[in-house]
């Protein structure tokens, strides 16, 4: 029994035709490690000068909130989740490997998720991809982690409404088949020990709600896009360090370090070179932070520099992100 019910425990998400709509599409299953999906709500109580507590209350705003992590891997799934974040994907080439260019588009897509916990499925709609962080640490699988916003629970299902299937010939991703450019050099550094990144559109829910209606009536509108992140490196770098890396030297300069112009000045590439099975992102002006170089005893000195994505004028956009895979059809088609 204990094995059938570690079956029955997955996320699906599939692509709506317009928010809060029944998708169309097929359900895609990720292979998810944990995920806090919930429905909730504000409790709105009443309080009145004659009474010595509280008499009434109401429920007020209902939606739905969460989180999921699991390691990188090129699938379907993980399609989705780039189609939620970035909201359009543009599909090149006349045979597999097919490159799918996800570019910013304002709210991102919407999307239909199916949370299955042992005895029922727990169906959610107008679900928003709200942040999506990345995590890649030397020989250590790539890791990431979204948060959703949507609209309150649809419905439970039974379990036999959906069957599982996973994408058993993909496996996860890890830093020793990754690559980071920096400054549009077409020769990856080696001296990058980890890197994280989290891209936050900040959506507004209140925004989302309109009079007649406990829940979201439209989808949570994206503000300020956010993108900031940490690079670890394997040593202290100073002039002549190669692969464009950021200098130390440069870092604690006056005016600080900043890549920008034409082109991807910070590129992080995971996958296969040799299958093409790839995904990349790619930003187009990063601004780093003051650096931290600091010893410990007789640990390696290692190198640690902070740094914020920033919209660039002549790219027009902050990044993109280039998926290489079999899919002959666009996310969002």
């Amino acid at each position: 029994m204990a094995v059938q019910d570690m079956n029955n425990r997955y996320v699906a998400i599939g692509k709506e035709d317009s928010y809060g709509t029944t998708s169309s599409s097929s359900y895609f299953y990720g292979e998810v490690d944990d995920e806090t999906i919930k429905h909730t709500y504000d409790l709105l109580t009443r309080e009145d000068m004659s009474r010595y507590g509280s008499s009434k209350s109401v429920t007020g705003k209902e939606y739905m909130e969460g989180d999921i992590n699991m390691a990188l891997i090129n699938d379907n799934f993980t399609g989705m989740l780039l189609l939620g974040l970035m909201g359009t994907d543009t599909v090149t080439g006349s045979g597999a490997p097919y490159s799918h260019t996800f570019t910013e588009a304002g709210t991102g897509h919407s999307l239909e998720m199916a949370v299955a916990r042992e005895e029922k499925i727990h169906y959610y709609k107008g679900v928003v991809v709200e942040s999506l962080g990345i995590n890649a640490a030397i020989n250590e699988y790539a890791t990431v982690s979204a948060s959703f916003m949507g609209k309150s629970e649809d419905s439970q299902g039974a379990l036999s409404g959906l069957t599982a299937a996973f994408p058993d010939t993909k496996p996860a991703l890890y830093f020793s088949d990754a690559k980071v450019f920096f400054n549009g050099d077409t020769t990856a550094t080696d001296a990058v020990k980890s890197i994280s990144f989290d891209i936050t559109l900040n959506r507004d829910g209140d925004a989302a709600c309109g009079l007649g209606s406990p829940t979201y009536v439209r989808a949570p509108p994206a503000q300020r896009r956010e993108i900031s992140g940490t690079i670890e490196f394997n040593r202290i770098l100073f002039t002549g360090a190669g692969a464009s890396n950021p200098t130390y030297t440069a870092l604690v300069s006056a005016d600080g370090l900043e890549f920008s112009g034409s082109g991807v000045e910070l590129k992080c590439q995971f996958g296969d070179e040799s299958t093409a099975d790839l995904v990349t992102f790619n930003f187009y002006k990063i601004r780093f932070e003051a650096p931290d170089a600091n010893v410990s005893g007789r640990d390696s000195q290692t190198f640690s520099v902070p740094f914020v994505a920033l919209y660039d004028s002549v790219d027009n956009k902050m990044m993109d992100i280039v998926v290489k895979n079999d899919r002959a059809a666009a996310y969002s088609a």
